[in-house]
């Protein structure tokens, strides 16, 4: 017979049980305040999907409330690419592995999806699930937007139009993008990393990196810094950087933008070149204009000093006292005129004409002259020695404004010397298809090259880039002669569709004239014409000049020869007087600023007489007028002042005609 238990022992059980009771309330609250937290999804399902109870947090996440959710199946919330795997997974905890981690999409109530992250038991007594989940979608996206972002950046930087670099302290690579692998001339990024051990490597002057590295930690960026660099062929590469310095715990990043500049200062460059070259220009004509117009007043003036001692030499015995002073009158007269043709010749205009001939043989000949000897005598301490090639081509030109080329050189080189030393002249042959310095292309073919170099002082630069100028090795270099010397040999090189090139160093100085060669023969030289073989026979000739003096000079000049000269001052005059006399030749002057011009009324006179003779004169250079009267029939051109022979040659050959 079992013992009662006493009235206290009940009394201590029923308060166990009201405390069991107690506790397993409060356990079933904390789980029920548990899963009622919204800061997660939490569900109860079956093994088949069914839902039996669900928390908040699907209202949170999901946009469901409970009554809409609780009933139905999970699966049909799948998102249909995650079904398959989600039915797997529910297979493994009907079998009773817990599923510590797995990643599936819930549809949202407005159909969008969520991204949610599970753990889950199995209860296989009662076929239940035990769930909660994480919503990770922001996380996703967030990620997704950073991988996006960092595309799009990458792309950014691949597709730049720019390089874009970080380098190391030391000067390696870090990151290169495309484009600055293709700026050196490497085929990919990688290639250009793996080959540069430092930048440095890369600088034309490699000492400059330490002082953009010094001004960068300085200031701790610079920008639009313009440096030269060298290309993977050795070329230069001109580069403006814009470089930041990103100082990251002990090591020390630089990393920025370049652009390419190699075009832009190129053509800067060459702008800048075109723009000196075109001041040159126009400061060359402005002087050739200049020249011209003073050239023509300084003949018509040497015409009297030139023209009048010859008519008086004439006259006068071989004994008279007098025949010096008047030769040395027209001697210095002659020189001036020289002068004058410096000048006519930087006017751009050589006055003589063209003809085949071969720079040996104006060398040879410049060396016997007496100018030489005398040089050779002033500046004995001068070697001169030669070096011609003996199957040098012909060339066309004017021997005599070559020759004063190879005087004024020559004289220069020896200049140069200051105690003792060698002037070489030497000639070949040369075929040209490369720029020469100071031109932007030369016509490809064969050329004279001429050549006189020294081993005298050098020139500067400063003094190089205008030793062509007018005046200036006299006024600012200090050297003799009248300061025309290398203006006079531009002007005639360019009048023979010729280069210059000039090389100096404190050992000496090289001129290279190139002169384009012609494969015609030279022409015997005519021996002088004795006067007996132009003298006229009484034929009228008419003198048309606005100068009086000039008209002075030519009507004695004509008179002597045996001719009847007549006279007029201007052209309005001779197309009057030809009206109505006849006469066999007019000797025009072309410039008459006055009236009409030498062109405009020889136009007029064949008006009158149609095959009316003339020959044309000029203080100045010929010029497009003369063509163009000589297109019109007038005969030989001839350069004042007047010489007997010179006048009367060319009279003589035109009534011949």
């Amino acid at each position: 017979m079992a013992v009662k238990p006493t009235h206290e022992e009940l009394g201590k059980k029923v308060k166990g049980l009201e405390k069991e009771v107690s506790d397993s309330k409060r356990a079933e609250d904390v789980i029920e305040k548990f899963f009622e937290q919204p800061m997660n999804l939490h569900i109860i399902a079956g093994l088949d999907g069914k839902i039996h109870r669900v928390n908040r947090g699907w209202g949170t996440f999901l946009g469901y409330s409970n009554e809409e959710i609780e009933g139905t199946f999970f699966y049909d919330l799948v998102h249909p690419d995650d079904l398959d795997s989600t039915i797997k997974e529910m297979g493994k905890l009907g079998k009773g592995v817990t599923t510590f981690y797995f990643e599936n999409r819930y549809r949202h109530k407005n159909g969008s999806y969520r991204f949610l992250a599970w753990s889950a038991i199995a209860s296989l007594d009662d076929q239940l699930v035990y769930a909660v989940a994480s919503d990770f979608t922001d996380r996703i996206r967030a990620e997704a937007a950073l991988r996006e972002s960092e595309e799009k950046f990458r792309r950014l930087v691949e597709n730049a139009l720019v390089g874009v670099y970080q380098i190391e302290e030391g000067g390696k690579f870090i990151m290169a993008n495309r484009k600055m692998a293709e700026m050196f001339g490497y085929d990919s990024p990688e290639s250009l990393i793996a080959s540069v051990d430092n930048i440095a490597n890369l600088y034309a002057r490699p000492e400059e990196r330490p002082v953009i590295l010094k001004d960068i930690d300085a200031k701790g960026s610079v920008s639009g810094k313009t440096l030269e660099f060298r290309k993977k062929d050795g070329k230069s590469l001109w580069g403006k950087i814009h470089t930041k310095v990103i100082r990251e715990e002990e090591k020390t990043i630089y990393e920025g933008l370049m652009e390419d500049i190699t075009e832009s200062k190129l053509a800067k460059e060459e702008r800048k070149k075109l723009e000196d070259r075109l001041h040159r220009a126009q400061k060359m004509e402005a002087m050739g204009l200049m020249a011209g117009g003073v050239a023509h007043d300084l003949n018509n003036i040497l015409s009297g000093i030139v023209s009048y001692p010859e008519l008086l030499l004439m006259d006068l015995p071989e004994e008279s006292p007098l025949r010096k002073p008047l030769e040395t009158i027209q001697e210095s007269g002659m020189r001036a005129a020289d002068v004058v043709e410096d000048l006519l010749t930087i006017a751009r205009g050589i006055a003589t004409g063209k003809e085949t001939l071969n720079l040996n043989t104006i060398l040879s000949e410049y060396l016997g002259t007496p100018e030489f000897q005398e040089l050779e005598k002033t500046h004995s301490f001068v070697d001169f020695k030669t070096e011609l090639d003996p199957d040098l081509l012909n060339m066309s030109g004017s021997p005599t404004h070559i020759k004063k080329v190879l005087t004024n050189l020559v004289t220069n080189a020896s200049e140069a010397i200051e105690v003792s030393g060698t002037v070489t002249l030497s000639t070949e042959n040369r075929y040209m298809d490369e720029p020469v310095k100071g031109y932007e292309d030369v016509h490809q073919g064969e050329y004279a090259l001429l050549s006189i170099s020294d081993e005298g002082t050098g020139i500067s630069q400063k003094d190089l880039d205008r030793i062509f100028e007018p005046f200036y090795t006299k006024k600012v270099m200090g050297r003799s002669g009248t300061g025309l010397g290398l203006a006079v040999v531009w002007n005639t090189v360019q009048d023979h569709n010729g280069y210059i090139n000039v090389n100096t160093s404190e050992k000496g100085t090289v001129f290279e004239l190139y002169f384009p060669v012609t494969r015609e023969e030279m022409v015997a030289e005519q021996e002088g014409v004795p006067l007996e073989d132009y003298l006229g026979h009484g034929e009228k000739i008419l003198v048309i000049d606005d100068e009086e003096r000039q008209r002075e000079i030519a009507s004695g000049i004509l008179t002597r020869l045996g001719y009847k000269a007549e006279a007029v001052s201007s052209g309005e005059e001779a197309i009057e007087y030809v009206k109505e006399h006849p006469v066999d030749l007019i000797l025009l002057d072309m410039v008459m600023p006055k009236g009409i011009n030498g062109r405009k009324t020889y136009e007029e006179i064949i008006k009158i007489r149609p095959a009316q003779k003339a020959i044309i004169a000029s203080g100045y250079a010929k010029t497009r007028e003369v063509d163009l009267a000589q297109e019109l029939g007038a005969g030989k051109y001839i350069k004042k002042p007047y010489t007997l022979s010179k006048v009367g040659l060319a009279v003589k050959e035109e009534l011949e005609k």
